[in-house]
């Protein structure tokens, strides 16, 4: 049995670039850590302009813990919908359907972390 080895190193966000989300529209991501970097984990920032929404979703084999760095969104989970603000966290588990939308006036910050890596 081979066993993952995950690989310290510190992060520079101001070196790494925004990027498109690949499925959702005027959604950016910046990767942070990704599976290239590290074995047992992806962290990526998340930036949700007011008004822009993360569709309905499901990671079939990825924990997703966010944490809502600025702003009010509306967090859905399963059939649910739940305020979600700056200072809070949530752990989505594998195989739940979620999503997320912009309440708010101002751009809603996440950092996302995904067991095993997403990215």
């Amino acid at each position: 049995m081979t066993q993952a080895i995950a690989r310290p190193a510190i992060v520079n966000p101001d070196a790494i670039p925004w990027a498109g989300h690949p499925r959702f529209e005027n959604i950016l991501m910046q990767p942070l850590i990704t599976s290239a970097t590290h074995d047992l984990a992806s962290v990526a920032r998340v930036h949700v302009p007011p008004g822009g929404v993360i569709g309905l979703h499901i990671h079939a084999r990825e924990v997703e813990v966010v944490y809502v760095l600025s702003g009010a969104s509306l967090l859905t989970l399963g059939d649910a919908d739940r305020p979600f603000n700056a200072g809070q966290v949530v752990a989505i588990p594998a195989g739940l359907e979620h999503g997320l939308r912009n309440v708010g006036d101002e751009p809603v910050e996440l950092l996302t972390i995904f067991t095993p890596p997403l990215m």
